[in-house]
């Protein structure tokens, strides 16, 4: 299996990185190849400012990078923080610019059709807030809502597991705990 692990955060000392390096580690056991891409240091993404013409979207050497590593994995697995109840702005342009149509989905008689079918999800997300400010006020439901239905479903793709960390520091209180559930 081919294991894509995006992980989000400016951050290299971050628990999202050890989430990610935790993660990796488990895939190699398992024999997967396994690539890591940091979008805060993987290539310049442009600001997605022709996305409005779907159909036409010119593909840039950058969106073909970035596409190949998607096309190239069976899992995808995302690791980012939760910012003001969603998730980091340089993640929603990742989607917004390499998950185009006729790469991601295609319209057939006015009805999206998914164009990665083969590929499962896997998100791995944490917080400062406690998790279950995030059940009780309906903000984790939300944010699985929207990356299952409107973007990996839309897709094509099957998200098999989504995991919320809340109540995460900058003292790592609890990491040890969050990185022994993850399997």
């Amino acid at each position: 299996m081919n294991t894509l692990i995006i992980i989000v955060n400016p951050n290299t000392n971050s628990f999202s990185f050890g989430i990610a390096n935790k993660y990796k580690e488990i895939a190699l056991s398992k024999h997967h190849q396994v690539e890591i891409l940091d979008l805060y240091r993987e290539r310049n993404q442009q600001t997605f400012h022709y996305f409005i013409n779907t159909e036409k979207t010119e593909v840039t050497k950058e969106m073909k990078y970035f596409q190949e590593k998607i096309k190239w994995a069976d899992e995808l697995v995302f690791v980012f923080p939760i910012w003001w109840g969603s998730m980091p702005a340089i993640l929603k342009n990742f989607f917004d610019w390499n998950f185009n149509s006729g790469f991601a989905f295609k319209y057939v008689n006015s009805r999206p059709k998914g164009l990665l079918n083969d590929k499962i999800v896997k998100v791995f997300t944490t917080a400062g807030t406690p998790t279950l400010i995030y059940t009780l006020s309906g903000a984790k439901r939300r944010l699985k809502n929207t990356l299952k239905k409107q973007i990996f479903e839309f897709c094509g793709m099957k998200l098999v597991e989504f995991n919320l960390f809340g109540g995460m520091n900058t003292n790592n209180v609890n990491t040890q705990k969050v990185l022994d559930r993850i399997r």
